[in-house]
C-alpha cells in the first residue's frame, strides 16, 4: 500500500508538471499511459523480489534445520542413543587383565580415532566405567565375562597400528602376563547397538 501510494502521488505530480510544461491533452494521455505501464512493471518487479526474499528465507531455515539435525545425530551417536555401523577392528582379548588394562585399551583406541566402541555387545560411551566386584568385571553396572570381544568403529589401519606398534599396549601386556591373547581382526562393517544405562533419577525431573 505504501508503494502504491507513493506511485500515485508521483503520477499526480507528473500530471501537474505536464500541464505546466504546456503539453496538450493527447500528449499528456500518451505520457501518462507510459507512466502507468512503467508503474505496473515496477509493482510486478516488487512482487517478484518479495517472493524471492521469502524463498531465500525458507531455504535458510531449511539449511539451519539440517545443520541442527546433523548435530543432534552426532551427539546421539556419541552418547550411544542410536545404533551405529561402519568399518573398524574386532579385538579378542583373553587373559588375567585388570579393569584398568581394559580401560587403557579403550582409551588407546579412542586416541587412535575410534568413534564408537562396544565390549561383549555392550555399547561404551564417554562415561563408561570399568570396575571389579565380587561378581567379576563390571561395566556400567553389567557383568562382563572372559573372553572379551572389543569392537571399535574407525579407521582400521590407524587403530590396529596404535595397538600393535612396538612398545604399545599389546607388547606391554605380553611382558606383564603369561600368554595373554589379543587378536585383532579388521572388519569392513561392524554394527554396534544402543547404550542402555541403568540410571535412576531421584531429584531431576523433565521441564514442562
Amino acid at each position: 500500500m505504501l508503494v502504491v501510494g507513493v506511485l500515485t502521488v508521483a503520477q499526480l505530480r507528473v500530471q501537474r508538471r505536464l500541464r505546466v510544461a504546456g503539453y496538450d491533452r493527447d500528449e499528456q494521455a500518451v505520457l501518462l499511459s507510459e507512466l502507468v505501464d512503467a508503474n505496473r512493471r515496477l509493482r510486478a518487479e516488487i512482487d517478484l523480489l518479495t517472493a524471492q526474499q521469502s524463498a531465500y528465507a525458507d531455504e535458510s531455515r531449511g539449511a539451519i534445520l539440517e545443520d541442527l539435525v546433523a548435530e543432534l545425530n552426532r551427539v546421539r551417536m556419541l552418547n550411544g542413543a542410536i545404533g551405529v555401523s561402519g568399518p573398524g577392528i574386532e579385538l579378542l582379548i583373553d587373559g588375567p587383565m585388570s579393569a584398568l588394562d581394559l580401560q587403557d585399551i579403550v582409551n588407546e583406541l579412542r586416541n587412535a580415532g575410534a568413534e564408537a566402541l562396544a565390549l561383549n555387545g555392550h555399547r561404551l560411551v564417554g562415561n563408561s566405567v570399568f570396575v571389579v566386584e565380587d561378581r567379576g568385571l563390571v561395566v556400567d553396572g553389567q557383568p562382563v565375562r572372559r573372553p572379551y570381544r572389543l569392537e571399535a568403529i574407525g579407521d582400521p589401519d590407524t587403530m590396529e597400528t596404535a595397538l600393535l606398534r612396538p612398545g604399545g599396549l599389546v607388547s606391554l601386556f605380553e611382558r606383564m602376563y603369561s600368554n595373554p591373547v589379543v587378536q585383532s581382526t579388521q572388519r569392513t562393517r561392524l554394527v554396534l547397538g544402543v547404550h542402555r544405562p541403568r540410571l535412576v533419577f531421584e531429584y531431576a525431573v523433565p521441564v514442562d
